[in-house]
């Protein structure tokens, strides 16, 4: 296995961050590096994650634009009812 590749950035912190970084990785035994490694590992993560969601959306309005295809929010809330109940309850199927 290929270990990744590493390229070294600076990062300026206030030192009111920097003393709380500090106090942090002493009171979990870890490297501040460590530590700064994981933040930037969720939030890239969660910022993932939130684009694909958003693409998701604008790809379900071009899908709707295009064909009319949808369900009301009758059949959504009624398939919301039915999923509380089992978690493999269909979604009920796209009309126009």
């Amino acid at each position: 296995l290929d270990k990744p590749r590493t390229a070294t950035m600076t990062l300026k912190l206030d030192t009111s961050h920097r003393d709380r970084l500090k106090s942090l990785a002493v009171a979990k035994k870890r490297s501040a590096h460590y530590l700064m490694k994981e933040a930037i590992e969720r939030y890239l993560k969660a910022e993932e994650a939130q684009q694909a969601a958003l693409q998701s959306v604008d790809d379900s309005v071009a899908l709707f634009e295009a064909t009319g295809l949808h369900i009301t929010l009758s059949e959504l809330k009624i398939w919301a009812k039915d999923v509380k109940k089992s978690r493999n309850a269909q979604l009920p199927a796209c009309h126009t």
